[in-house]
């Protein structure tokens, strides 16, 4: 039967098949579609433009209404969001910073201190400031590359997260440093062994390299590895590498201003102390990195409850991690024993006396650790002498028998009395004797030649009191300046100081001249020369106006310096800043005959004429075959002419803002370190 308005034709069913979508939107034509579905198909379009996604609905429901297709493109892909640190692994850094920047801080004023009494206090800082940085440098270089072996392991999906990773590192580089400090103090004594072969240049190095360089070479590690995790953020490398130069640079800060305002140690428990602190660090960061390994264990848990095809062989590597860290604390308890090795078996660890103080014919009486480094009494059995030694210096010293002193330049200060003109002068008090031929005197009496009380005198610098226990012996009361308390209490106890003195200041000379009152000394013996060198401040021209400023009008200052005598450019600097002071200058040295080696010479300056009178009978008195006798008696042919240099006005005096001496007094410490191990064996300068 045929139907109304169409075509006799059957009613065929409609295919179920999808309906398609030809779309080309470059296409100028019409959009066909084959229109053969049903209502309820899925929709697919074949979206042949560059469009990177394709585009599926799915319309399940049964809604006759029109289908919307959102033919936007998506995105390539989702943007990375990059995170800081977890908060565990962020203090494990900030732990890294403080803790580097107190022990790097720490280090750099205990290496040269703790190398002191072998090398002096001049030749142990020779290139350490470059050996430091040059260790923070290679540590640094270090921690990058660590770095980058971690992001590689993060990248191709390593089992560890870079966090743990981190923090892990942190905890292995303190571990190392805590080990490496406690056993310093006995790497040191080793390498101090070879302090002859090694020499006085190359010897400090070494020992450092072995010592501290370590020690910045692992904290130079941490720090640039927890800078780069901190800074961490590949999608802006201009901001990565600003923050990790912020964090370099607030450490550098740190230490730089942690060194100068350290307190100070005794050398080897200051090196212990620094160890342990170092260990501690690494438990913190240990329970830290702990912690956040639990929380990664947890993650990790949880997709491998997802991905069951590979939970056999994480389950296996996580057991394999939670067994590595029940051992964690070893090296913990390594440093322990370590450190109490080194406390109970080495003796810079221990201040006073030990067994092993006594070596060869070297028997110590006095031992102890200032503010000046090692200070020891020892008496050399075989010479039959005393020695004060501070650092790698003797200071002082006197023979057993006889008590004289065995340094005679420190005699020279006895001739502040002796010149001519003043009333102190023994000289002048001869008297002529009645009824004698005419010119006859009195002959000089020790009596006679001693004072009426009223002089005074300051020594800064004590050594053994030499020269404060001449002057005190000729009535004239004598204050003492000396900055360390050891030395005092040595020259006391086992050089026969007078503990009857007028006062005793144990306080910085420089300060104590700036606070003296004007006009109160007749005399003033300077003599601060230890350790191969002189502290420059108290030869400055400032220091001098203020040594003449306290003397009276016509006083004298006598101030022992140790140089080269043909070493006119220090010389001439130090007599020429004498000379802007005092009217009248002139030196002594105690030996001419060799003026390229290094010896003691006393300055003597004053505000008027300088003309020494020492007479024989004024020796006779003394004792002329007494070691003080015959250096009072040779003094006046050791002249060191320095008048070219005091009137010499294109000489610069050193000031305090331009101050050289430490520099220029190298040569003169490397002599002087050959000088003492030429005077005294080894194995005493090796048993402080």
């Amino acid at each position: 039967m045929k139907q109304k308005g169409g075509k006799g034709r059957a009613n065929k069913p409609k295919p179920t098949g999808p309906r398609t979508v030809d779309y080309n939107p470059k296409a100028a034509g019409p959009r066909v579609v084959n229109d053969k579905f049903k209502a309820n198909a899925p929709l697919v379009i074949n979206d042949k433009s560059n469009a990177k996604v394709a585009q599926v609905v799915n319309d399940k429901s049964n809604a006759k209404g029109p289908q919307v297709v959102n033919n936007k493109p998506k995105p390539a892909g989702p943007r990375k969001t990059v995170r800081g640190p977890p908060v565990p692994v962020f203090i494990s850094i900030l732990i890294g910073f403080i803790s580097t920047s107190i022990m790097a801080s720490s280090l750099i004023r205990l290496g040269p201190q703790y190398l002191e009494p072998i090398y002096g206090n001049v030749l142990p800082y020779l290139g350490f400031f470059h050996g430091v940085v040059v260790s923070l440098v290679l540590g640094g270089i270090l921690g990058s590359i660590y770095w980058q072996r971690i992001l590689a392991a993060h990248e191709a999906g390593g089992s560890l997260t870079m966090d743990t990773k981190t923090g892990r590192a942190i905890a292995a580089a303190f571990d190392i440093v805590a080990l490496l400090t406690a056993l310093a103090p006995l790497r040191a004594t080793y390498m101090f062994k070879w302090s002859d072969a090694l020499g006085p240049m190359w010897g400090p190095l070494l020992t450092q390299s072995a010592l501290t360089f370590p020690v910045f070479v692992a904290g130079g590690f941490v720090v640039t590895l927890g800078a780069c995790r901190v800074s961490y953020n590949p999608q802006a490398p201009g901001r990565q590498a600003a923050t990790t130069a912020v964090c370099l640079g607030a450490v550098a800060i740190c230490i730089w201003v942690g060194q100068q305002t350290a307190p100070g140690h005794s050398s080897c428990r200051g090196v212990l102390v620094n160890a342990t602190y170092a260990a501690l660090s690494g438990v913190m960061v240990k329970l830290l990195t702990g912690h956040q390994e639990n929380v990664d264990a947890a993650v990790a848990l949880e997709k491998t409850s997802v991905h069951a095809d590979n939970a056999p062989e994480k389950q296996l590597v996580q057991l394999r991690e939670r067994q590595l860290r029940k051992l964690r604390f070893v090296p913990t308890v390594a440093f322990v024993f370590c450190a109490l090795t080194t406390l109970l078996t080495d003796s810079a660890c221990s201040s006073g006396l030990v067994p092993r103080g006594n070596v060869d014919e070297f028997k110590m009486v006095y031992r102890n650790e200032s503010i000046t480094g090692w200070v020891s009494v020892t008496d050399d059995t075989k010479r039959n002498l005393r020695m004060l030694r501070s650092g790698h210096s003797l200071i002082g010293g006197r023979w057993t028998a006889t008590g004289d002193s065995i340094f005679g330049v420190f005699y020279y200060a006895d001739a502040v009395r002796m010149i001519k003109g003043r009333e102190s002068n023994p000289a002048s008090k001869r008297r002529l004797v009645a009824d004698q031929p005419e010119g006859w005197t009195q002959p000089l009496t020790r009596r006679s030649m001693r004072g009426s009380g009223s002089e005074r005198a300051l020594q800064i610098g004590l050594g053994v009191g030499v020269s404060a226990r001449s002057l005190h012996s000729m009535n004239v009361r004598v204050d003492v300046v000396e900055i360390d308390a050891a030395v005092y209490e040595a020259a006391l106890e086992h050089f026969k100081l007078p503990k009857r003195l007028n006062a005793v200041y144990l306080t910085d000379g420089r300060r104590f001249i700036n606070e003296a009152a004007s006009s109160t000394y007749d005399y003033i013996v300077h003599d601060v020369f230890t350790g191969g060198s002189v502290p420059a401040s108290l030869f400055s021209q400032s220091a001098v106006q203020q040594l003449q400023r306290i003397l009276k009008h016509d006083g004298v200052l006598a101030m022992n310096y140790a140089g080269i005598p043909n070493d006119k450019r220090m010389l001439g600097h130090v007599a020429r800043t004498i000379g802007t002071s005092f009217a009248y200058v002139r030196c002594f040295a105690e030996i001419l005959e060799d003026p390229d080696t290094m010896t003691n010479m006393m300055f003597f300056a004053s505000a008027k004429p300088l003309e020494f009178d020492i007479s024989d009978d004024l020796l006779q008195v003394i004792g002329k075959h007494t070691i003080r006798g015959r250096v009072l008696g040779g003094m006046l042919s050791n002249e060191v002419d320095v008048s070219g240099f005091v009137e010499d006005t294109d000489l610069s005096p050193i000031t305090d803002s331009w101050n050289p001496l430490p520099q220029w007094q190298v040569s003169t410490a490397i002599q002087h370190w050959h000088a003492m191990r030429g005077m005294v064996s080894t194995s005493y300068w090796l048993n402080y």
